[in-house]
């Protein structure tokens, strides 16, 4: 980071492993595994990334806790006949309707503020996938669409966390601005961009299907294809958005540092992967970007990496192509999010202090 463009570093505080720091809450604390204790001393970390001149972005895995969900089941996803629903990993989820798994993990988020972090970026923000071989989910305090429990929930999150003078982040699916609902999990685009500070979507070109974007029947292998479509959604998006006269949130995609032999063996990701990535985030007009590894190891992508990091974003034109999708979206309810979207903005305008 001293000698590339380089300067954010996301750092876990919280995962579905629980908390990774010595936390002082109560519940968080009884809910602490010993050897998960990674960041013995945050606030030292932090001031050598600041010396650094590196921005801190603190991750907390929100709805995926099963650590939280043994613990709190009345909290938690159920299964119809009684008993914790569990995914195909055999993991259990806490409930997103629930207030009080708002409460603690705004409480996290609020505990990791004072140490100094620049941002936080709440992952798992979402309810999880709904296949059709696992058991219904029963959540005890449904009230609504998915969409706007998460939507209620970083709501929450800002008026709690802003006070910090820091932004609020929600990763989202790289399926998200590619499809006109709510992916099956909650994250509808026109209702977290308007609501979060930033938007993160992980555009990882391993996980979309050959059906999921025009002109890409190879994603894995079109990074530069894959990114540009996708991120070209959401500026659609967002755009019609903007012109509804609703906020938008800033968008850093993920991008893939990884391999994904699941999908292709022959296939590597390495600097010319990354650097067609990036320059797909540059033709859609954005300039920030995060890179993901399951292993944290960079060095394979490392020579793509520029030394500075002025802007390269270019002015984004949307292409006739991506724009007849945007049609058909909103056609399948992407326009009634966005008219959604705006009603909440109104009431929210005319709630504020003074009107």
């Amino acid at each position: 980071a001293d000698n590339t463009e380089l300067n954010t570093f996301v750092i876990d505080f919280k995962d579905e492993k629980g908390p990774h720091y010595p936390t002082s809450i109560p519940l968080a604390k009884q809910l602490t595994t010993a050897n998960e204790v990674t960041l013995r001393n945050p606030k030292a970390l932090i001031d050598t990334l600041h010396n650094h001149k590196i921005w801190v972005m603190a991750r907390i895995v929100v709805f995926k806790d099963p650590i939280l969900s043994k613990a709190k089941p009345e909290w938690s996803i159920k299964k119809a006949g009684g008993g914790l629903w569990q995914d195909k990993a055999g993991n259990t989820w806490v409930s997103a309707w629930e207030p009080a798994i708002w409460d603690y993990n705004i409480s996290i988020a609020e505990e990791v503020a004072k140490f100094g972090v620049d941002e936080i970026q709440f992952d798992y923000v979402r309810f999880p996938e709904p296949f059709p071989s696992l058991p219904p989910q029963v959540h005890p305090k449904a009230n609504g669409a998915r969409s706007d429990a998460i939507a209620a929930f970083l709501t929450e999150a800002k008026r709690r966390l802003h006070p910090y003078g820091i932004p609020v982040a929600a990763d989202v699916f790289g399926l998200t601005p590619a499809d006109p609902l709510d992916v099956n999990i909650g994250q509808q685009w026109e209702a977290i961009s308007p609501v979060a500070d930033h938007i993160l979507p992980m555009v990882y070109p391993s996980h979309f299907l050959p059906v999921h974007l025009p002109g890409v029947p190879h994603p894995n292998r079109m990074p530069y294809e894959t990114v540009l479509k996708a991120l070209g959604m959401a500026q659609i998006r967002d755009a019609r958005l903007k012109d509804a006269g609703v906020p938008t949130a800033r968008v850093i995609p993920w991008l893939q540092a990884f391999n994904a032999p699941w999908v292709d063996h022959n296939f590597s990701y390495g600097p010319e992967q990354a650097e067609q990535q990036m320059r797909a985030v540059y033709d859609d007009g954005l300039n920030d970007w995060v890179f993901w590894h399951p292993g944290a190891k960079y060095e394979q992508i490392m020579a793509a990496f520029q030394k500075d990091n002025a802007s390269r974003a270019k002015t984004f034109t949307p292409p006739a192509e991506l724009l007849n999708v945007i049609n058909m979206y909103d056609k399948q309810g992407a326009k009634a999010a966005r008219d959604k979207a705006v009603a909440r903005q109104k009431s929210m305008a005319a709630s504020a202090p003074g009107k």
